[in-house]
């Protein structure tokens, strides 16, 4: 099984970039059984135990960068538990490298990790810039990526979508 997470706060700007991708894939697209895609919004402390169940994971998140705001950067599993790229907005936010590592001693699940990580413009104020409302195709299309590299190709556009010309029409 494959699952794509989004993680993010809706309520903290575009820390919320990651169910904004995961909402338009929901819309665009439809996958295949083995593929799961969900919101996990803020996760807590039981996202590892969530983990072990996957033996690849593909997590969409706003990620802390020396980049400009919309850039899109892809993280191994090595990268992140190296150097974790992903915002911390408190001190109580739990670490996806802590996660990982909790979950990978458990199980050895995920044993395939990418994390697609948007950088940020803003997260104080309320909804996703402008800036990252334009990369939300773009992340999408890094997603389609991932799962090209996994070897899913089984995916495919909704109904709806197949009758406009523009992807972006779809996304947004």
């Amino acid at each position: 099984m494959i699952a794509i997470f989004g993680i993010g706060n809706v309520l903290v700007g575009d820390d919320a970039i990651g169910p904004a991708v995961v909402a338009a894939m929901e819309r665009a697209y439809e996958l295949p059984p083995n593929v799961i895609l969900e919101d996990l919004g803020t996760p807590s402390l039981d996202l590892a135990a969530r983990l072990m169940d996957f033996e690849t994971v593909l997590f969409i998140d706003a990620v802390s960068a020396k980049a400009e705001p919309g850039t899109i950067r892809i993280y191994t599993l090595e990268e992140i538990l190296e150097h974790p790229p992903g915002l911390r907005l408190s001190p109580h936010d739990p670490s996806l490298k802590e996660t990982l590592l909790t979950s990978r001693f458990a199980s050895g699940n995920p044993s395939y990790v990418r994390m697609v990580g948007i950088v940020p413009e803003s997260t104080e104020v309320f909804g996703l810039s402008e800036t990252m409302r334009a990369a939300i195709p773009r992340a999408v299309a890094a997603v389609l990526h991932e799962l090209e590299l996994l070897g899913v190709g089984d995916v495919h556009h909704t109904r709806e979508c197949a009758r406009v010309t523009s992807l972006a029409h779809c996304l947004l």
